[in-house]
C-alpha cells in the first residue's frame, strides 16, 4: 500500500471518531439531468412533500422526538435533497422502519464514513440496519464502521438513493416488506430545537457516490467467525427484531418502552423458521410458571393458560398444569424451554403453529 494510500484511510477513519464540530448544509453533489444522459429529471427533483400539518404530531410520537426536534413541511416548491440550512431530510416510512430520533449514532458513523446523507438510504435499509445491530449487541460486537462494513453491502439503487444488505452469503435477516408505495412524497425536515454542535454527526448533503474503503482495524478487535456461526442456517424476521421494547433496550430508541418478557426468548421467537425455533427451544431450559383456568364454554371445557404474564387459550387438556419448570441441573435459563415433564400450548409466547394438537409437544415440521 502507498503512502498516499495509506493517508487516506488514515483520514477516512479519523474522520468516524473526530467529526467536525459545524457541519452545514452544502450544494448536493448530485448529478444533473444531462450527466444523467435523461430525458427525465430524477425522481428527487420531481417529487414534492404531500404530508399535512396534522402529520407533524404523529412524525414527533412516532420518530420519539417530543420536544427536542423542530419539524417542518416542506412549501410545494421544496425537494427532498435541498432542506432548509440546519435541518435535515427524512421520509415518515423511514419512522416505519424503525429510525428513532436522536439518530443512532452508529447510523450516523456509517453514514459518516460512506460520505451519503442518512435521508438517501432506502427504508428497509434502517429495517435490516437496525436488526443487524440488535443482533451484534446481543453478542457484544462493537456498533463501529469497521464491524458494518464487513457484513453490509452498499447498492446503488439509482441516482441519490443507496441500498444497504448483506454481504456475501451471509443473508441472515429477511422479512422486510417488498415495497412502501408513495413513500418518495412523505418526506419532512426536521432539525433539533436547541443549538447543539455537532447535532447531527453526519454530512447532510446529498451526493450521487458513496466512500467504500475499510477502516482502519481498533486496537480490541473481536472476531467476526463466532457471530456468524452462530448466525448459520437462520433467518431473523427484521419487523420482529426492531419492535419499539427491543429498539428500546438496545440505546437505538429513547421512548422508555420496557422490554417484554427474556430477551434470549424474544430472539429465539423473531426467527422465521418454524424447524429452526423448535430446535433452539429443545437445545435449552427455561424457568416457566404455569397457572390454568378451566372454564365451560358452550359445554366445552376452555382452558385459559397463564404464561409469563399472557394469556392464551386451549381447548386441550395437558397433564398437571400447575406445574413449575425450572431448568435441570441450573442450567442457563435464558435461550428456551424445558418442555419435557409436558407439552405446553404456546410456552411463554409459542407461536400456535409451533404446536403440535395430537401430542400436546412441539411440533417438528
Amino acid at each position: 500500500m502507498t503512502s498516499s494510500t495509506e493517508s487516506i484511510v488514515r483520514s477516512v477513519a479519523n474522520s468516524i471518531e473526530s467529526i467536525p464540530e459545524s457541519l452545514e448544509t452544502k450544494e448536493p453533489w448530485l448529478l444533473d439531468q444531462a450527466e444523467l444522459g435523461s430525458s427525465s429529471a430524477p425522481w428527487y427533483e420531481d417529487k414534492s412533500s404531500n404530508l399535512k400539518l396534522s402529520d407533524i404530531s404523529l412524525i414527533k410520537e412516532n420518530g420519539g422526538m417530543l420536544d427536542k426536534f423542530e419539524v417542518v413541511l416542506p412549501h410545494p416548491d421544496e425537494r427532498a435533497h435541498r432542506p432548509p440550512p440546519g435541518f435535515h431530510t427524512f421520509y415518515m416510512n423511514q419512522l416505519d422502519m424503525g429510525l428513532r430520533f436522536p439518530i443512532p449514532r452508529f447510523i450516523t458513523a456509517l453514514c459518516q464514513h460512506i460520505k451519503i446523507s442518512p435521508s438517501q438510504l432506502a427504508l428497509n435499509s434502517y429495517s435490516f440496519l437496525l436488526a443487524l445491530a440488535v443482533l451484534l449487541r446481543y453478542y457484544s460486537i462493537p456498533l463501529i464502521p469497521y464491524f458494518l462494513m464487513q457484513l453490509v453491502q452498499i447498492k446503488r439503487l439509482g441516482p441519490g438513493k443507496f441500498y444497504l444488505s448483506h454481504k456475501g452469503d451471509h443473508a441472515f435477516i429477511k422479512g422486510n416488506p417488498s415495497s412502501h408505495k408513495g413513500w418518495m412524497s412523505r418526506f419532512f425536515y426536521d432539525k433539533r430545537a436547541e443549538k447543539k454542535r455537532n447535532s447531527w454527526r453526519c454530512e447532510i448533503s446529498w451526493r450521487d457516490n458513496i466512500y467504500t474503503l475499510t477502516p482502519s482495524t481498533p486496537e480490541h478487535s473481536p472476531n467476526l467467525v463466532s457471530f456468524l456461526d452462530a448466525m448459520r442456517e437462520k433467518s431473523y424476521n427484521a419487523p420482529e427484531l426492531i419492535k419499539e421494547d427491543l429498539l428500546c433496550h438496545f440505546g437505538f430508541s429513547r421512548k422508555g418502552v420496557e422490554l417484554v418478557g427474556d430477551l434470549a426468548q424474544r430472539l429465539i421467537f423473531s426467527v422465521k423458521s418454524k424447524r429452526c425455533r423448535v430446535n433452539l427451544i429443545k437445545q435449552h431450559g427455561f424457568a416457566i410458571v404455569v397457572k390454568h383456568l378451566p372454564v365451560i364454554f358452550n359445554a366445552k371445557a376452555l382452558h385459559l393458560l397463564i404464561m409469563n404474564g399472557q394469556l392464551f387459550v386451549s381447548l386441550n387438556v395437558i397433564s398437571d398444569p400447575t406445574a413449575e419448570f425450572r431448568p435441570a441441573g441450573g442450567a442457563n435459563a435464558e435461550l428456551g424451554f424445558s418442555v419435557e415433564r409436558i407439552g405446553l400450548m404456546c410456552s411463554g409466547g409459542l407461536p400456535p403453529e409451533d404446536f403440535d394438537s395430537k401430542n400436546h409437544g412441539l411440533r417438528e415440521e
